[in-house]
């Protein structure tokens, strides 16, 4: 130790002082993670200036003496064992393991230091951890403390291994990079005397700063306060701690128009006032932008009267007018939302949901007031958010299940095509309504990937059954409109059907008129595409509110559902009767063919046969069934 080159160390004193200026000169982030940094660096600061130190005192021993000089080595080894405990309870505060509520690492930590602590204690009498005498020289005690450190750290990490969630923000690559290099200047020191390993653990420190500790990183640039980012990182060690806290969700109304209409430079600077003032509100709270005009206030505790408070005075500061640039001046309301957690949201997920829903309804209903979550029926999202699991699931397994309605045509005197209808079955939930699961896949996306699967079952079947030679001439599939958007939907369509070898006239898309509202020239393109591929549309629901003769007039139909409900409607009332009769004749005379869906008794079924409508599907003649139950009754019926 005595003829160690310190430049090293003197090069990690400099960086780890320049890391703490800046960690005291940026915004503190309130998380564990970032109060555990600090220890960090005052460690790693005490560990490399008491090597300087005790470098020093080794050269000059004689002078200084052997028991103060053992007293500083001691105080050394003590902080360089307690390093990779604090790093290792670092890592753990980034995934939100409480270290010391753990079964095992509490009793681990505990027992590490402690056992650190006392063996340097016990050491400047008995030398357990280690002797010198013109160099330093590690003892069976220091073998025991690098036990328990290895096995303290072994078990962190893998306990930060369970927790798959924490590695969205834990950043593995540039730490794990780093890490490789402390352990070789470890070894290096260790074998070879050459003192790098405080340095190299600067720069790893240096590394966590950058990727981890960074306030520019959580924090908005614009208003300068936290952003959505860091409001998930932050709320998810709120929950993992059962902490009770509060958000209130503050949305600027009309703040689209305000950005056209007045410039976007006008609505930044609305934005920063915004933050600022909610900023300086006097509680105890959190800022975050989570969105672009909404901002959220985490207030600590359950207080709902401290929290009604501050919702009434934001209320009341948004009564009166913000400046803008150039000294004019904007009045606007914002509406507001009280969350009381884990009441009304037990997980970040939840609550993210929560406010989503909490804010739909204020912004239909009480615009411009407060909203509290606690007034509203939470059980519907929750309903959802568990349909979406069950669907997520059956996607991931390809447990969709596909039924068959058979179709009959008035000509051929039987059945001529089916209708293939998606299933869904839950174990707790039973069987979901696919007037309940469709839309929300549609919503969240999963519609695309749903859809291609229908495909593929339905194609699936006519190939294995062997439907070319049945009288069965062709299988509906109904289309989502958001599939229908999808640039390659078309050539999807065409990949599955060849791999499958089914013929284009075996498949009829059936289109929802809603996707014809307004349709877009990928809409167009796909459609164009399709039908020049030799596949035949049909359009779906004709006559509940959203189809008109335009569609037929525009778009390449060969195939017309009637809404089941106009069919219904015409057995109760003469003029609707009369409507549907028109309807029918135009549609005849537009050479489409027609298909009445709800026929459900024999009087409804000579009704539409007389009128002209070509094929008529309904419970008269089956229900939706599984494949093997479809094959049966269309046999029987040949």
């Amino acid at each position: 130790m005595a003829n160690w080159n310190l430049s090293f160390d003197f090069a990690a004193v400099m960086l780890i002082a320049l890391m703490l200026v800046f960690f005291f000169d940026e915004r503190m982030v309130p998380m564990r993670s970032h109060r555990v940094f600090l220890w960090i660096l005052i460690i790693s600061m005490l560990i490399t200036t008491l090597e300087i130190l005790a470098t020093f005192m080794a050269r000059h021993v004689d002078v200084v003496g052997y028991d103060k000089l053992y007293a500083v080595l001691s105080v050394y080894t003590m902080f360089l064992h307690l390093g990779p405990l604090t790093f290792s309870y670092y890592l753990l505060c980034l995934v939100h393991v409480d270290a010391f509520q753990h079964k095992v690492l509490g009793p681990l930590f505990s027992l590490c230091v402690a056992a650190d602590v006392l063996f340097n204690l016990v050491n400047l009498k008995v030398h357990w951890v280690f002797t010198f005498d013109t160099a330093y020289h590690s003892s069976y005690g220091a073998a025991i403390l690098y036990c328990l450190d290895t096995v303290v750290m072994g078990v962190a990490f893998l306990a930060i291994y369970r927790q798959h969630k924490g590695f969205a923000f834990l950043r593995l690559g540039p730490l794990l990079f780093t890490l490789f290099f402390v352990i070789v200047s470890a070894f290096a020191q260790a074998i070879a005397y050459f003192p790098m390993l405080n340095l190299m653990s600067a720069i790893v420190t240096l590394t966590l700063f950058h990727y981890q500790q960074n306030a520019g990183h959580v924090t908005d640039m614009l208003t300068g306060q936290f952003n959505r980012r860091f409001m998930g990182e932050f709320l998810n060690s709120k929950f993992a701690e059962s902490a009770g806290f509060g958000v209130i969700m503050v949305a600027m109304d009309n703040f689209k128009y305000i950005n056209k209409s007045c410039g976007v430079e006008n609505g930044d600077e609305l934005l920063r006032q915004v933050g600022f003032y909610l900023g300086g509100i006097r509680t105890p709270n959190l800022v975050f932008r989570f969105g672009l005009d909404q901002f959220c206030l985490v207030v600590d505790g359950r207080s709902m009267k401290r929290m009604s408070i501050i919702a009434e005075q934001i209320r009341e500061r948004f009564r009166h007018s913000w400046a803008m640039l150039e000294n004019a001046r904007i009045t606007m309301s914002a509406s507001i939302c009280v969350l009381e957690c884990p009441r009304d949201a037990r997980s970040y997920d939840e609550l993210v949901d929560a406010l989503d829903y909490c804010m739909g309804i204020a912004k239909k209903f009480k615009r411009g007031d407060i909203t509290y979550a606690g007034e509203l029926d939470f059980s519907r999202i929750r309903q959802e958010k568990a349909i979406e699991k069950s669907a997520r699931i059956a996607l991931d397994k390809r447990e969709l299940l596909v039924y068959y309605q058979p179709i009959y045509s008035v000509l051929a005197n039987g059945y001529n095509s089916a209708e293939a209808l998606v299933r869904l079955h839950d174990d707790e939930l039973g069987w979901i309504s696919p007037e309940v699961f469709i839309p929300l896949a549609e919503k969240n996306g999963l519609i695309v990937e749903m859809g291609e699967i229908i495909l593929e079952k339905v194609c699936a079947f006519i190939h294995d059954c062997d439907l070319a030679n049945t009288a069965i001439e062709y299988i509906e599939v109904n289309v989502s409109p958001v599939q229908l958007m999808q640039a390659n939907f078309a050539r999807r369509v065409k990949d599955i059907l060849e791999k499958h070898g089914v013929q284009p006239r075996q498949i009829n898309i059936e289109i929802t008129e809603t996707a014809t509202i307004g349709p877009s020239a990928v809409v167009y393109d796909n459609i164009r595409s399709l039908t020049e591929y030799g596949i035949t549309l049909s359009l779906d629901d004709y006559g509940s509110g959203n189809a008109n003769v335009e569609y037929l007039n525009h778009l390449p139909f060969t195939l017309v559902k009637l809404d089941k409900q106009i069919i219904w409607d015409s057995f109760k009332d003469q003029r609707a009767k009369i409507s549907l009769e028109h309807t029918v004749a135009m549609l005849n005379a537009l050479d489409l063919h027609i298909v009445a869906e709800g026929v459900e008794d024999e009087q409804t079924k000579q009704l539409l046969s007389e009128i002209g409508c070509h094929f008529l599907q309904g419970w008269y003649f089956s229900k939706a069934v599984p494949e093997d139950e479809f094959l049966r009754t269309i046999t029987s019926a040949a």
